[in-house]
């Protein structure tokens, strides 16, 4: 009696077992796709081809501060990155004009360098660690330079010149941390077309 008892509840016990597995993974099967967007904002520090920057008066480094939104799903580890940044060259050739406010008032003003650049990146982010609050990025991204110029800002009718620096295709890698609702990351963009050697950056980047 007690043996037939003991292999009910055992054939019990099995049973309840293959059900619950068998509705976990029906679960996570059946879990409904989502995705959400994050932002974030970023410093950079930019690496400019030598003889380019030579050739357009400015330095071979600038300092760059810009914003991006972020896409990511519950089904891959890819995301798509969309952002643009505001660059301040360095600049070597600089010029001064007078110029006139709106009440007749002159005034002897400087040029400064600067453009704006968009990006687009793809890639995956990998979570790790016994906690999965550290990450790495692996992307490829594409940007391209507007508004590249060396001019007297707040002036509509000052002398400006173009200044001829290109983006191009680069590759991304990064690595961070997750804390709280934020996450703090640095990455290293290695540029192979274009006028940019490459850039470090410092990002930080929450859900929304």
């Amino acid at each position: 009696m007690t043996g037939t008892y003991f292999m009910k509840l055992t054939n019990s016990l099995i049973l309840s077992g293959f059900l619950f597995l068998a509705t976990s993974v029906q679960a996570q099967q059946t879990e409904a796709p989502y995705s959400a967007w994050s932002w974030s904002g970023h410093l950079d520090h930019m690496n400019i081809d030598k003889d380019a920057a030579w050739e357009q008066g400015i330095g071979d480094t600038a300092t760059a501060i810009g914003f991006a939104a972020e896409r990511f799903t519950n089904t891959s580890d890819n995301t798509i990155s969309l952002g643009m940044s505001f660059i301040f060259y360095n600049d070597d050739d600089e010029f001064a004009q007078y110029v006139e406010d709106y009440w007749g008032d002159t005034d002897y003003a400087e040029s400064s360098a600067s453009a704006f650049t968009i990006f687009a990146e793809y890639g995956p982010k990998y979570q790790f660690g016994a906690d999965q609050l550290s990450f790495f990025t692996l992307r490829g991204g594409v940007a391209g330079l507007l508004a590249s110029e060396r001019s007297i800002g707040g002036c509509s009718n000052c002398y400006s010149e173009d200044i001829d620096i290109n983006g191009g295709l680069y590759g991304v890698l990064g690595i961070g941390r997750s804390s709280g609702y934020l996450d703090w990351s640095l990455q290293f963009q290695q540029y192979f077309t274009g006028d940019i050697d490459n850039v470090l950056r410092f990002k930080i980047s929450g859900a929304f």
